[in-house]
């Protein structure tokens, strides 16, 4: 220690110990012997002979149980004096940078006189290394861990012990902790965080305060407000109550914050916070030495944080993956067993009280015990934003970086329902490649894969397969298009029914592109179940992902989910359809059902269907045009006339063939092929009767 101011500090507790009645001679001898190890630390001249030979004398006396009481005394004044000198040089001394570095803290906790004295005298004690071994050795003499640190402060053990009781203020605010360890050293009761100590250290070497090494800077928002209008109102009320909760300095605000990794949720507070014009400080991801911290070093972390920031205003804390304070006992994550806490009282308490407003973080909120989650002011699913978000997102990174794509492109990107986080990570990959389309969806397509499996890789299908000239109706779908896309309610349904590939799903796709909406399309598969009860679970949470990712609803087979209750066999199959009605009832968004089989719909579900539309197989002329559009050739009327029951999905079919067999210029050939798809349908002629047919 070179500072002079610290030397006083130091000399002021060697004096403070030396004048304490009943001095032993053992710890007499603990002083002698760090004096002479360590003079330059306690101010004193290494070339004083005779003070030195003094010391001397004493310890050989001491250690060969020759020493007397006159000895004892003239060896404690003569060190008094010595100190006395040396404290006479550095009175003038101004306050060290450890001590300009303690005071905003002491201040900022308010801590009382004996508080910031007692903090001060750990901290010197585990920053020097002479003053850690001096006082160590006293107390192993017996002399007592609270006798000797009140001797050192000039104050009564009994009035220490007051302020050193686990609900003291500085064991509360997070300045000190218990090891609870069974040695005899000062360190195995009494404690400095290795998190304050950490950056105590860093800031005696660092022009940063002491604040910021303990709390890191606040975290910077890389989104914008509208990027989570998916949240819907609660992202609104959100602001509004912790606005509210900040500027009257209430206690006990806690938001919980849940939902699958990857859906924003980190991202969501910085943005919040940014909203708010609040700092947002991320507590104690990492320990002293930047790996994993455990669990008493995030308490320690949140602890310090709350009190730190308890005076100040204008703060917000995260408290990130909330689940390591808590512990999955034995097998119990198989079985959805609840995350267990060493002591329930003190997590509780730990959300009544803290006086700094803290959102909470957790991928399944349902491993959480009820108690924690009563004590939130409000918890928030976190899900995928909505396409038109995601599509923003993207815009906003790719400028960012100067990369320029075609809006087709960025439709084509958002459609992936990807998080924020992998927004970033796929533009960071392709700035270190070419930039192109490619580079993106290979990123992010490799994440996705990794995360959920292939599976959950889909592929919209495009919304440019409708064409309306090779559509045949029983309305003018186009008018129909556009009166529904300028509309102000959104709450219509659509039943387009008739034979596979006459482009009912096209449809939708361009219905729903129209309106400026992502398609959420399910299936019977998607839906149905061989579990009582979970076919209405699921249709029920396919209309409530709609909303929430306000979304075009498309059930394709809807025949499957509203057969008619006439026929039903079980009570599921009432119970499906019963539960498809409700929803189609109070749905506030478009949605849409296809089906092949119209006939087996339920007669309610065809009254809830605000339009019901019948498209039908290709006439001459629309077979003419599809001969055209699709291969590029002209087709004679007469030659359409020979080829009835053609969608433009059979089309699709043979043009793919086409190009496998090398037959692109020869008409007949492809009528042919044109002809052996209908065959293989299996169908009916167009001009067939349908229905029942009676028997003579």
């Amino acid at each position: 220690m070179t500072e002079s101011c610290e030397q006083k500090r130091v000399i002021g507790y060697l004096r403070n110990l030396l004048q304490q009645p009943g001095f032993s001679q053992a710890a007499l001898d603990e002083i002698c012997s760090a004096l002479e190890c360590s003079p330059a630390f306690f101010g004193l001249p290494e070339n004083d002979d005779t003070f030195f030979e003094l010391l001397d004398e004493f310890r050989r006396a001491f250690h060969d149980k020759q020493g007397s009481r006159k000895l004892r005394l003239r060896t404690q004044q003569a060190i008094v004096a010595k100190l006395a000198e040396r404290e006479k040089d550095v009175a003038s001394a101004v306050e060290s940078k450890l001590e300009r570095i303690l005071h905003p803290l002491v201040a900022e906790m308010r801590l009382s006189a004996l508080e910031a004295q007692f903090l001060e005298l750990l901290v010197h004690y585990r920053l020097c290394d002479p003053l850690y071994s001096l006082l160590n050795e006293l107390t192993r003499l017996n002399m007592g861990i609270v006798e000797v640190c009140a001797s050192c402060l000039g104050t009564r053990p009994e009035e220490l012990r007051k302020v050193l009781t686990p609900s003291g203020h500085l064991m509360s605010a997070g300045l000190l902790r218990l090891p609870t360890r069974h040695g005899k050293d000062i360190d195995d009761h009494y404690d400095v965080p290795d998190l304050l100590l950490t950056a105590l250290q860093k800031s005696l070497v660092s022009d940063e305060d002491l604040k910021t090494h303990l709390l890191g800077h606040p975290a910077r928002a890389h989104h914008e407000w509208r990027d989570f209008e998916h949240l819907g109102p609660v992202r609104d009320k959100l602001a509004t109550f912790i606005r509210s909760a900040v500027s009257r300095q209430a206690s006990g605000i806690n938001i919980l914050l849940y939902g699958p990794p990857g859906t924003g949720k980190t991202e969501f507070c910085k943005t919040l916070a940014a909203e708010l014009g609040l700092d947002l400080y991320a507590l104690a991801e990492a320990d002293e030495e930047g790996a994993e911290p455990n669990r008493k070093e995030r308490l320690a972390g949140f602890q310090l944080a709350q009190n730190l920031l308890r005076y100040q205003g204008g703060s917000l804390l995260l408290f990130d993956e909330m689940d390591d304070l808590f512990e999955f006992p034995g097998l119990a994550r198989l079985f959805g067993g609840k995350l267990q806490a060493g002591s329930k009282v003190f997590i509780n308490r730990l959300f009544e009280n803290n006086p700094v407003p803290t959102i909470w973080t957790i991928n399944e909120a349902s491993c959480l015990d009820e108690s924690i989650i009563r004590r939130m002011s409000l918890a928030v699913e976190m899900k995928i934003p909505s396409q038109r978000s995601r599509q923003r997102v993207w815009k906003r990174q790719l400028d960012r970086q100067n990369i320029s794509l075609p809006e087709t492109d960025l439709e084509k990107l958002a459609q992936s329902e990807v998080s924020p986080a992998i927004v970033q990570n796929a533009i960071r990959f392709a700035e270190f490649s070419e930039g192109g389309m490619d580079d993106f969806q290979f990123a992010t397509q490799s994440l996705i894969r990794a995360m959920k499996g292939p599976a959950a890789l889909k592929t919209a299908a495009p919304s440019e397969g409708y064409d309306p000239d090779l559509v045949v109706a029983d309305c003018d779908l186009d008018t129909l298009a556009t009166n529904l896309s300028c509309a102000e309610r959104k709450d219509f349904s659509l039943c387009l029914y008739g034979p596979p590939g006459t482009g009912k799903s096209a449809y939708i796709r361009f219905l729903a592109r129209k309106m400026g909406m992502p398609v959420l399309q399910k299936r019977a598969s998607d839906l149905l179940s061989k579990w009582v009860g979970e076919s209405e679970q699921k249709i029920a949470e396919a209309f409530a992902e709609a909303l929430q990712s306000e979304s075009f609803l498309v059930f394709d087979e809807a025949d499957s989910l509203l057969r008619d209750r006439r026929y039903a066999k079980a009570g599921w199959e009432v119970s499906q359809v019963n539960e498809m009605l409700t929803w189609m009832e109070q749905h506030p968004l478009p949605f849409a059902c296809t089906t092949n089989l119209k006939e087996h719909l339920d007669a309610a579900s065809m009254r809830r269907f605000t339009f019901k539309t019948h498209l039908d197989y290709l006439g001459q002329q629309e077979v003419c045009r599809a001969f055209e559009r699709f291969f590029g050739l002209a087709l004679d009327i007469r030659q359409a006339g020979s080829l009835r029951n053609l969608t433009p999905g059979d089309f699709v079919v043979v043009k793919k063939k086409v190009g496998y067999l090398g037959c692109a210029n020869d008409h007949a050939t492809i009528i042919e092929l044109l002809q052996q798809e209908v065959e293989a349908k299996n169908e009916f002629s167009a001009v067939s009767p349908i229905g029942f047919h009676a028997v003579g």
